[in-house]
C-alpha cells in the first residue's frame, strides 16, 4: 500500500535506450522517435523490457541515451503516453 501511494505522488525516471541497434546523433532525432512511438529498451532492477512512450504516465521522466550511450537527453511527459 505505501508503495503504491509513493508511486502515485513522486514522479518516475527510467532511463532507455534504442532498441533494435538504433543510435541518435542528437536529442532532436531522439525525440522525435519517442513522440512517434518507436521501441527502446527499459533497464530496471527487475530487468529489461522494450517499452515505448505509451508505457509511461504524466510526470514521469525519460532519460534516453543516444551518440552510442555518451550523452542522454531528458525528456518529461505532459500528458499520460505524450511528449
Amino acid at each position: 500500500m505505501a508503495l503504491a501511494l509513493w508511486q502515485t505522488i513522486m514522479n518516475q525516471y527510467h532511463t532507455l535506450t534504442p532498441a533494435y541497434g538504433r543510435d541518435y546523433n542528437n536529442k532532436a532525432s531522439a525525440k522525435e522517435d519517442l513522440r512517434n512511438g518507436k521501441d527502446f529498451v527499459l533497464s530496471a532492477p527487475q530487468g529489461t523490457t522494450y517499452c515505448s512512450v505509451r508505457d509511461f504516465r504524466k510526470g514521469d521522466v525519460l532519460n534516453v541515451r543516444y551518440k552510442k550511450q555518451r550523452n542522454v537527453a531528458s525528456f518529461t511527459l505532459k500528458e499520460d503516453g505524450k511528449l
